[in-house]
């Protein structure tokens, strides 16, 4: 089977090489040339357009930013749909709102295609390791010719339902994390402003009812370790977070938690931190109240 890959970033690159790992005929579209080389380098092909890739693949995947990216890629000119034949699967890796999952669906229905809208969670080790979750909406029928492609790049893999689905519990999954995020900020920084060794703190609460994944990844691996190195940028989560607050308003449901850290989402990057890795929520807090969450020397 050959199959297309669009989006050699943080996730996809890995992704993409794992798809090869597999067996699979891999051909890559990537806006910058560089990862392209590297890939073609090491025994893959590679194509100029969307439309190009999917004139010569059997199943189009793609792992782009933000939802506009991903309608001109699949839609647009020199888009999947221009190069595309009747029965081809398309898969979307991508985090975006349930409107624009339903809009591809419907384009390629049209044109003879399925859709998936199958975004992705698990970090950059999950894409590199294969272990990804995965979060599918489509048809059903598509979600199972689909399979091959997801057991080479995930481990947790499940069908939600109709074309947007996988959208939705995605957007689920990144409120509670941009929730968690700001509540372990200010948790921290209220400890530092008392006096409180952030650091031994954290030892305690990691053995007591605040422990998670996440509270981890944050406190011990970046914000204690002042790294804030970009693993899922500030920049991404903060556009999670207006499409989980637009869920809110397609679904009548009172999001007023999501709504609030929406805000100070935008309030880190209005201050510069976009960039950075979502982690460095907590520094406008710490801007603000002048304090530095770290080991007490």
């Amino acid at each position: 089977m050959r199959v297309g890959f669009i989006g050699l970033g943080a996730m996809g690159l890995p992704m993409a090489r794992n798809l090869r790992s597999a067996g699979f005929d891999v051909v890559v579209h990537n806006r910058s040339r560089g990862k392209v080389d590297d890939f073609v380098a090491a025994g893959g092909e590679a194509a100029s357009t969307p439309a190009e890739m999917a004139a010569s693949v059997d199943v189009v995947c793609a792992c782009l930013p933000i939802p506009p990216v991903c309608e001109d890629v699949f839609l647009g000119s020199d888009g999947v749909i221009e190069g595309a034949s009747e029965g081809q699967l398309w898969i979307d890796f991508s985090t975006n709102g349930p409107d624009t999952s339903q809009r591809i669906s419907d384009a390629a229905a049209g044109k003879g295609c399925g859709y998936l809208d199958a975004p992705i969670s698990g970090g950059v080790w999950g894409a590199e390791a294969g272990t990804l979750a995965i979060m599918v909406g489509g048809d059903a029928a598509d979600f199972e010719r689909g399979g091959p492609v997801f057991d080479a790049v995930g481990a947790n893999i499940r069908h939600f339902g109709a074309s947007g689905s996988g959208s939705v519990v995605k957007l689920c999954n990144n409120l509670i994390g941009a929730a968690t995020n700001a509540v372990i900020s200010e948790a921290y920084v209220a400890a530092v402003k008392y006096g409180i060794d952030p650091a031994a703190m954290y030892e305690t609460l990691q053995s007591a009812t605040a422990a998670s994944p996440g509270h981890e990844r944050m406190v011990k691996d970046s914000v204690l370790a002042r790294n804030f190195d970009a693993m899922f940028a500030l920049d991404l989560h903060a556009k999670d977070q207006q499409l989980a607050a637009d869920l809110g308003k397609l679904t009548g449901v009172r999001l007023a938690v999501t709504s609030t850290v929406n805000e100070l989402y935008k309030e880190a990057q209005a201050r510069g931190y976009g960039g950075q890795n979502t982690s460095a929520i907590i520094r406008p807090l710490e801007d603000l109240h002048g304090v530095t969450v770290e080991p007490a020397s």
